[in-house]
Parts: C-alpha cells; structure tokens; sequence
C-alpha cells in the first residue's frame, strides 16, 4: 500500500502550495524547471546511445528517430560534411547527450 508519512504529506502540501504561488505570479519557466526536475528524477534518461539498445523497441525507435532527425538538421544547416580523412590526422570525437530540456515548455 502507497501512503505518506505526516511528513510526506507536509512536504507535499508546502510543494503544492509553493507551485500555486509561481502559477499565480505567472513564472512559468520555474514550474517548468520544477517540473523537468521531476520528471528526470522519476524516469532515468539514456546518457549515451549505447543506453538505447536497452529500451523497449517502441522507446528505442522514437530515440533513433530523434537521432537522425537532428543528424538531418545539422546536415541542412551545413554544421558539418563527411569527408576522406587525410593522412596523418585524427578524427574529432564527439558524442549524442541525451536531456530533457527545461525550456521545452
């Protein structure tokens, strides 16, 4: 059974309050922040892309998805080209970052 401690229900009741007092000051941005928070804390992120083969097909398609999405955009904004690597030099490594953006809203 899921209940709360009196001092989980105090904890709530101070959040709930605190949240109607950002919405009634219009911030936002804050709730969004707060709510981002939440969200990262109670469902884990992938942190790399190697992460993703660990979701279910569904989850994985929608992130793969994503992934070529914004390889396109980069692509069409000319952030980047393929080329033949010449001698003697070394590839640039880089790396996908997987987040939830606070300001996605």
């Amino acid at each position: 059974m899921d209940t709360l401690s009196p001092v989980g229900e105090l904890a709530k009741l101070a959040i709930t309050s605190y949240l109607a007092c950002l919405a009634r000051e219009g911030k936002v941005e804050q709730i969004c922040f707060f709510l981002v928070q939440y969200i990262a804390e109670s469902c884990p992120i992938s942190k790399s892309l190697g992460d993703i083969t660990r979701l279910l097909a569904d989850i994985q398609k929608k992130w793969r998805e994503s992934c070529l999405k914004e390889l396109e955009l980069l692509k069409d904004k000319n952030i980047y080209k393929v080329v033949d690597l010449p001698n003697r030099r070394k590839v640039i490594k880089n790396c996908w970052v997987f987040n939830i953006k606070s300001d996605s809203c």
